[in-house]
């Protein structure tokens, strides 16, 4: 596959401070970029706001790859007039560190992010954000969150509605029961709320990921981060980019129907893809999550992993992407 974006588009730093939301006393930020489509494209009036799956950066949604071109997604929803924004997690990446990855809880992560939104929102009506980006006071927010990162979505939607729109990538909802020790297993069942036992997953997580861990490393049941046909290129690139695992918030997308909860109170629609080759088969069970939505979509992609952005079929799931926010924009 070609590039598929000719042109570079301009790529800002974002930084937001979040320091008292984790209880710190030092000044802390989340940091990552904004990419503006070229100016041809006129005033835009879609802002994309990416959130990374478990061990991943902001260069999921942007990768790069030597001699192996269109991989960034970012670039491609620019490249039909869109503005999309990345921010890492507080604690790794380009944010800042924090003294203990076990204590940011999923609602912690998601309350930042909702700090974010809402601050670009601010930044974008007053042609803060960028000076290439002229003044939108009404965007349509977009929250596009991968595997662990569609959880951090899900929650920050339900708890905070930051988000016109909702696109989970690789994210049932049903977690990965088959790689659970028996007290993780039990902590699920029977929980109507299972955020409010982030405690208790904490005190798991600290016991799974423990440096020597006793707990046995199970392999998911089916499906893999990656086809068979993705280039090693791309895995090395994919690699590179790694950053250190929310250990709680990990274990928390591993645990089935961590969010239901939230999920059910989602009121916008809802687009949820699944790869014909991911960790999961419940792809259209998980739909009914979303009673509330008032339009849901699942997608299946041929050829892909748990990683569809690094699936020879990427570049399919993005149009269909662009084409579904276009026609939920006209509603």
């Amino acid at each position: 596959m070609g590039r598929l974006s000719a042109v570079a588009h301009t790529k800002v730093p974002v930084e937001v401070a979040v320091g008292d939301i984790l209880g710190s006393a030092q000044p802390t930020s989340i940091r990552g970029w904004a990419m503006l489509p070229r100016s041809d494209h006129g005033p835009t009036r879609t802002l994309v706001y990416c959130l990374a799956g478990g061990g991943c950066a902001t260069a999921y949604f942007d990768l790069h790859v030597e001699g192996c071109n269109g991989y960034s997604m970012a670039e491609y929803f620019c490249d039909r007039g869109f503005m999309v924004v990345a921010l890492d997690h507080p604690g790794i990446g380009a944010s800042d560190p924090v003294p203990d990855l076990f204590v940011i809880t999923p609602t912690l992560v998601a309350k930042c992010h909702d700090r974010a939104v809402r601050e670009i929102r601010d930044r974008l009506a007053s042609g803060r954000l960028a000076p290439e980006a002229p003044p939108v006071g009404e965007p349509t927010v977009v929250g596009l969150g991968h595997s662990m990162g569609g959880l951090i979505a899900v929650v920050q939607q339900g708890l905070w509605q930051s988000f016109d729109v909702l696109v989970l990538l690789g994210h049932s909802g049903f977690g990965l029961p088959e790689v659970l020790t028996e007290a993780e297993s039990q902590l699920a069942t029977g929980a109507p709320d299972l955020l409010e036992r982030e405690e208790q997953i904490e005190v798991l997580a600290r016991r799974r990921f423990a440096v020597p861990s006793a707990v046995p490393r199970r392999q998911p049941a089916r499906g893999a981060f990656f086809a068979d046909d993705v280039p090693m290129e791309v895995r090395q690139a994919f690699a590179r980019a790694a950053v250190p695992l929310l250990f709680t918030c990990g274990l928390a997308s591993m645990i089935p129907h961590s969010a239901d909860a939230q999920a059910a109170s989602i009121d916008v629609p809802v687009f949820l893809c699944i790869g014909d080759q991911d960790l999961t088969a419940d792809r259209y069970a998980a739909i009914g999550l979303f009673r509330s939505a008032p339009y849901a979509t699942v997608y299946l992609l041929h050829d892909s992993g748990h990683c569809h952005n690094q699936a020879s079929s990427r570049a399919r799931l993005w149009g269909r992407v662009v084409k579904w926010i276009g026609h939920i924009s006209e509603q």
